[in-house]
């Protein structure tokens, strides 16, 4: 049987959409934020740094809780990563004119943030698990406990030189 040569022609490649992890989604990061500032900012206020921290913290449980025994005085400096979706979503929160950037640095919950994130919280079956462990932590987390974890961070690296 003579074999029939492979035309370019015959070969398709069809780029198929990859799934992107709900974590990663802004509709869902944004929310993630505005719930945060809402539940656990001081006045819907928040610094960028206590943004990522607690946005760490929601990926996993062993996370929260690392960081709700910090800030009750039971646990260590928690290890924190920051993730460049939280400043994307940032950036889209500001132009929905969900939070608005404040002189400070700071960021604040507008009054249609606090809308978006007090209908998540009336739904009663979105974010659930969220909003469990913002409830937890809840105003706990102080500036005052984050500038402890970053000083703590900077003597780690000054040990580490």
């Amino acid at each position: 049987m003579k074999e029939v040569p492979l035309e370019y022609t015959d070969i398709v490649f069809d780029a198929k959409p990859d799934a992107v992890p709900y974590n990663y989604r802004i509709s869902y990061k944004v929310t993630q934020l505005c719930l945060i500032m809402r539940i656990c900012g001081r006045g819907d206020v928040c610094s960028l740094i206590k943004l990522h921290m607690i946005s760490f913290a929601l990926i996993s449980q062993d996370n929260m809780r690392k960081l709700v025994d910090f800030v009750d005085g039971i646990g260590s400096t928690p290890i924190v990563r920051f993730d460049p979706a939280v400043n994307r979503a940032l950036t889209y929160a500001v132009g929905y004119g969900l939070i608005e950037r404040q002189q400070n640095s700071k960021y604040k919950l507008t009054d249609r943030g606090k809308q978006l994130a007090e209908q998540i919280r009336a739904v009663g079956d979105l974010m659930v698990m969220e909003i469990s462990d913002l409830n937890s932590l809840a105003k706990k987390l102080t500036e005052s406990k984050i500038e402890e974890i970053v000083d703590r961070w900077r003597i780690k690296d000054a040990e580490n030189q």
